[in-house]
């Protein structure tokens, strides 16, 4: 059981000591004396010497008591500074938690993951949907809405609506366009406008505190995106030849190996077309690379709207092309062929000179069971490809494994065998 004490040395010192003092006023009697000597110098100088000392006093004891409530509302206040710094470390935290997550984003995907896992405590109770900008339109990239499927179409339009009216960028601050009910936030990556942020619209996304909270992380999101599309850009173009915009040779090769072996599990083979322009070197030498460049260029978008968009289309080299065409029968194949025969010779190209005329040699041929590397396809390829050349040019020849024969004009049809 804990002893009780009177009195506490360690919180209880002045009262001590004025316990103390008291008792030596009471049996010392050192007041009376003061007093007494004061009570002489009033009589013997007229002076109201009493009265001034407790005016003194009073006012010591008033000077004493408004120090303290000043030194309580400083220190009410630096602890009210203190908390605001506190909650604005903490913000600036979630900001550098929400850059470096962004930051290491390479997909959208996790640009998404990220933004949710990462996202200030002031914007999680907001309905947020990040719109990105791409050349086809507006697409999706962030949505909290319980059917962001459903949702999507509706916030895109939002988006589209609300992008021909964004400010251009400032100094970094985005001004909000309401629109249907939502409220548009800009989204710039190096002054240029990559996407939208939208909420739903209602007094706390209004409020001042909500969008200097949401700039810093509209600007990281506008980096982030930036950042991947830069990177699929990369990607895009190691694989892709810079002229036609077709893949280049070395992807065919990854391409037709990896479908030939998946064949080989699901016997369902891929044909290939090798083909090139007829008489393209007399017309490189008269006319200058350029104007053979130009062709190329005219003769892959022209190809583009013949073929399905599964077919893989290549610039092997030069002028030759390669197209795989994906669990497509020779039968197929052959038709392919002789759709893109006639459509590159009956195609009216803008760069054409007077008298000029583009045609193509086309060689088709199919994998054959057990067959696991592209080379031997090629191979066959290739031949039926140099035998279309030796026939006259301008035509069609099949490999179908066993040799190389012409094939006759077909009736095009839609499907495939």
């Amino acid at each position: 059981m804990p002893k009780f004490r009177l009195l506490d040395l360690r919180h209880d010192g002045t009262l001590a000591i004025g316990l103390i003092a008291g008792a030596a006023v009471v049996f010392q009697q050192p007041l009376r004396f003061l007093l007494n000597v004061a009570g002489d110098v009033e009589q013997q100088y007229h002076l109201d010497l009493l009265p001034a000392l407790v005016v003194l006093t009073v006012i010591l004891m008033f000077q004493q008591y408004r120090k303290r409530q000043e030194s309580r509302a400083a220190a009410l206040a630096a602890e009210t500074v203190a908390r605001i710094e506190r909650a604005r470390a903490a913000e600036l935290d979630e900001l550098v938690g929400v850059g470096r997550s962004l930051t290491n984003a390479l997909t959208f995907k996790e640009i998404e993951q990220a933004l949710w896992r990462n996202l200030p405590g002031l914007l999680r109770n907001c309905r947020l949907s990040v719109v990105m900008r791409q050349r086809s339109g507006w697409k999706m990239l962030v949505d909290d809405a319980e059917s962001s499927l459903d949702n999507a179409p509706l916030i895109e339009e939002v988006a589209a609506s609300a992008s021909g009216l964004f400010e251009p960028y400032t100094n970094g601050n985005v001004v909000p366009i309401a629109v249907k009910g939502f409220v548009c936030f800009p989204v710039f990556a190096n002054r240029e406008l990559v996407g939208a942020a939208v909420l739903s619209d209602g007094p706390e996304v209004r409020e001042s505190r909500l969008q200097l909270s949401l700039a810093p992380v509209l600007a990281f999101v506008g980096i982030a995106i930036r950042n991947v599309q830069l990177l699929a850009e990369s990607r895009d173009d190691s694989v892709r030849d810079s002229l036609t915009r077709w893949f280049n040779r070395r992807h065919a090769l990854d391409v037709l190996r990896n479908e030939v072996r998946r064949a080989a599990r699901s016997a369902r083979y891929p044909a290939l077309l090798m083909f090139d322009l007829d008489d393209f070197k007399e017309m490189n030498d008269r006319h200058g690379h350029l104007h053979g460049d130009a062709i190329l260029q005219a003769v892959a978008r022209t190809i583009d709207g013949l073929l399905r968009g599964s077919d893989v289309k290549c610039r092997y080299g030069g002028d030759e092309f390669l197209v795989i065409l994906p669990e497509t029968g020779i039968a197929g194949a052959s038709q392919v062929a002789e759709h893109v025969r006639q459509g590159i010779r009956s195609a009216e190209l803008a760069v054409l000179m007077e008298g000029e005329r583009v045609t193509c040699s086309i060689g088709v041929t199919v994998a054959c069971a057990g067959e696991l590397e592209p080379e031997r396809l090629i191979a066959r390829a290739d031949a039926a490809l140099y035998k279309a050349k030796a026939a006259g040019r301008d035509k069609v020849v099949v490999h179908d494994g066993m040799d190389a024969r012409e094939l006759p004009a077909l009736k095009l049809v839609a499907s495939r065998a």
